[in-house]
């Protein structure tokens, strides 16, 4: 009866960790899109990565992250009406550290306020236990577009065993 108890329990806090870390990813659109550059930063560690650009080198912690929310690009987009959002994530949790696969969309609206989809990408990200919640270490985005770095992002994951 103990045993049972015990895998009960690190059942139960496996489940624990993967709505948390789900929380986490879909807390950052919305926080994004509020303007609120410092909650969405707040998500990532102090020495949290978000390698969004290839063309840019990564954001590295949470200010940088905020940064980037507070600069004019990101402000224009608010303002004209913008929607970031992150699929249903695929997660793997190992002790403090996790991994999770998820969908990113961006939506925009035209001028006839229709909206359409601008990105369409694969998120990638890394996360680490600090002092007991979970913290971004590092999120790697790729376009899913005829360059082929969204579907290598995933496919190299899948391929190495992810969430077999």
């Amino acid at each position: 009866m103990a045993v049972e108890l015990k895998e009960l329990a690190a059942r139960l806090r496996r489940v624990e960790d993967e709505l948390a870390i789900q929380r986490v990813i879909l807390s950052y659109g919305p926080a994004a899109d509020a303007g609120l550059a410092a909650r969405a930063g707040a998500l990532w560690a102090e020495s949290g990565e978000y390698d969004w650009d290839t063309d840019r080198p990564a954001l590295v912690g949470p200010a940088a992250v905020a940064r980037m929310l507070e600069g004019d690009g990101h402000q224009s987009l608010i303002a004209n009406g913008v929607a970031h959002f992150a699929g249903p994530p695929l997660i793997e949790v190992d002790g403090d550290r996790a991994t999770a696969l998820s969908y990113s969309l961006v939506l925009r609206r035209d001028d006839d306020q229709r909206v359409y989809v601008w990105r369409l990408g694969a998120a990638r990200w890394e996360f680490t236990r600090v002092d007991g919640s979970w913290r971004i270490q590092r999120r790697t985005h790729r376009q899913l577009d005829d360059r082929g770095a969204g579907s290598e992002l995933f496919g190299d994951a899948l391929r190495d065993g992810f969430a077999r």
